[in-house]
């Protein structure tokens, strides 16, 4: 979690949730947030934020992404840390790449 957020989660009052998880899902999840170097929790708070335009206070207009894509198993080491990092990224950053790249 970086800085920034973590300050954001210290004032913000905090509710906890059990949820229940399809077989697999929790290792998908593990293996998601160990690519993009952060805490499980972390990486389910972001994917939900992101998947219901709250991502970044000014993309609330933004499509919203699907939430917990699968990791592609043939992908090597290399791609899932290119996923990682792309989905990490900000809605402008990754229109900006792929508008670079396409």
């Amino acid at each position: 979690m970086n800085t920034e957020r973590a300050t954001t989660h210290a004032r913000q009052e905090v509710e906890k949730f059990v949820v229940r998880l399809p077989k697999g899902m929790r290792s998908k999840i593990a293996e998601v947030s160990r690519l993009s170097h952060r805490s499980m929790n972390s990486e389910i708070i972001a994917r939900l934020e992101e998947s219901l335009g709250h991502a970044s206070e000014d993309n609330s207009n933004t499509p919203s992404a699907p939430l917990l894509r699968s990791v592609d198993n043939n992908a090597g080491d290399q791609e899932h840390t290119l996923l990682a990092h792309f989905r990490a990224m900000s809605t402008e950053k990754r229109a900006a790449l792929l508008e670079l790249i396409g």
